[in-house]
């Protein structure tokens, strides 16, 4: 069963990676900013908004992770039931 989800299953882990990547990514850049480099006419809030973009990013990634992984799960389930309905059983 594992063959056939294949795709999903490697997309799975690429989008949480993604989802952490940017997470790291916008928190470092939140600090920078924070600390000053931005420059003088960046305001401090930009670091706000730059940790709160991350969260929107890793939500939004996360959350297509997990889409797929129900995904690979119910098509697990639907393999099976359609095996027991048959009268094959695995």
């Amino acid at each position: 069963m594992e063959q056939n989800n294949k795709f999903l299953t490697i997309s799975v882990v690429i989008f949480k990676v993604f989802a952490w990547v940017s997470t790291v990514f916008f928190l470092i850049i939140a600090i920078a900013v924070l600390l000053g480099a931005g420059g003088p006419d960046t305001p401090r809030v930009a670091s706000l908004i730059f940790i709160l973009g991350g969260a929107m990013y890793f939500l939004v990634l996360f959350s297509i992770a997990e889409a797929f992984r129900v995904l690979i799960n119910l098509s697990e389930k639907v393999e099976k039931i359609s095996a027991l309905l048959s009268g094959k059983s695995s």
